[in-house]
Order: C-alpha cells, then structure tokens, then sequence
C-alpha cells in the first residue's frame, strides 16, 4: 500500500469527498477505497452526511434554485433581445452595422452562448469585424481576442506576428496557437498565414448578433 497516496485519501474523505471525487482526484480505484474506508466509523458518517445531501428535501430546494435561474435566465434574455431590436432599427442603415452582421451571417459562429467568433484567412474581412466590434458593439479594445490556425510547416511566430500587423491587435491579445497538419485538398490552394479567429466573449453580444440576423433575414430574405 502506497503510505502517502493513503494518507492523502483519508484526508480528502475526512473533508467529506466521496469515493468518485477521490477516484478522480487521486486515480485510486473504487474497490481500494472501499477496502481502506468500509469498515471506519468516520467514514460511514460521512457517507451518511454525503446521502443527506441527496434527500427529498435537499433535492426539492435545488430543483427550485435551478427554476429560479432559469426564470432568471429568460427575464435576462428577453431584455437582450428587446434591446437588439431597438438597436436594429436604429442601425440598419449604418454601412458598417451590415457590413458586420452579413460578414458574421456567412462566417460568424453559430453555435454557444458565450461569445462572437469570426474564422478567416482574409486579412481585410477580419480588418472590418474588428472595426465592427469597435464602433458597433462598443467593445473594450483590451477584450478584442485572437486564436490562430497555423499548419505544421509554419512558424507559428512569424505567422503571429503577420496578424498582429495586419490587424493593428497587440499580440498580448492572441490567445491560443492551433497547429493543423498540412493536408491540402488538390486544387486548393493553403493560406500561407493560416487562419485567424478574432472575438469577443459575452452572451448579451452573442444573443443580440442571433437576434440582428434574424430581423436582417425578415428585411431581406423575404
């Protein structure tokens, strides 16, 4: 029996884990566990503590926690989207407002709730996403956030370097590097700079976006 592997679950069961928290935290089988605590009267009680917290009662007062968040949640969202349809009307005929809406229309992601993100290799599309977020969304300049593309036979550096020039973005705000494998499709032909994603977190921008796409779709789609 390893003494300090031991010693350290005893400790975390006495600070009342259970045996998947301590499987989890210290990579110690269910089974050993269960040999090393089954028998100990401390343990029992913390069982029995841990089985309280799962009782009726308990699981009635989180069911109506959750229903609170969510009630909380839906009052939240309809004043996002009261206040995007306000800020649409009057916007629409701003040239960056669509600009930036369409750009994110065709290349912005969809899915999630917790920010806006445009992929591309094209310098200039990103150059107006940017100048969108800026003096449209009236976003922070220090939370304007970048992540890049690179494939494997680009220095990830160089390639860093190109797109905080180009994009006029401090590298202290390129967050992530991704390497990609350099398999290219025939007839394609690979960006040698890779592909920046430039965004912003925040659910109020991204369900105000979803909801300016659609009042766009309603004007223009018809």
């Amino acid at each position: 029996m390893n003494k300090e592997l031991h010693a350290n679950a005893i400790e975390l069961r006495k600070k009342g884990k259970s045996y998947s928290e301590i499987k989890y935290l210290l990579n110690i089988p269910k089974s050993t566990l269960s040999d090393w605590f089954s028998k100990e009267e401390w343990s029992e009680l913390i069982k029995d503590k841990i089985n309280n917290k799962n009782s009726p009662k308990n699981l009635a007062r989180i069911n109506l926690m959750n229903k609170t968040r969510a009630n909380k949640k839906l009052v939240r969202d309809s004043l996002y989207l009261n206040e995007a349809d306000i800020q649409y009307h009057k916007l629409k005929n701003t040239p960056l407002f669509i600009a930036g809406l369409t750009i994110y229309w065709g290349e912005g992601e969809k899915y999630g709730n917790w920010r806006i993100s445009v992929i591309n290799t094209d310098a200039s599309m990103l150059k107006v996403v940017i100048r969108f977020y800026r003096e449209i969304l009236k976003v922070d300049e220090n939370k304007i956030r970048a992540g890049l593309f690179v494939y494997q036979d680009l220095d990830p550096a160089s390639v860093q370097k190109y797109w905080s020039q180009v994009l006029d973005l401090p590298i202290s705000q390129f967050i992530k590097t991704q390497i990609l494998k350099s398999k290219i499709r025939p007839g394609k032909k690979k960006s040698q700079f890779g592909m920046c994603n430039i965004y912003v977190g925040g659910t109020e921008l991204k369900i105000k976006m979803m909801r300016w796409i659609e009042l766009f779709i309603l004007d223009y789609a018809k």
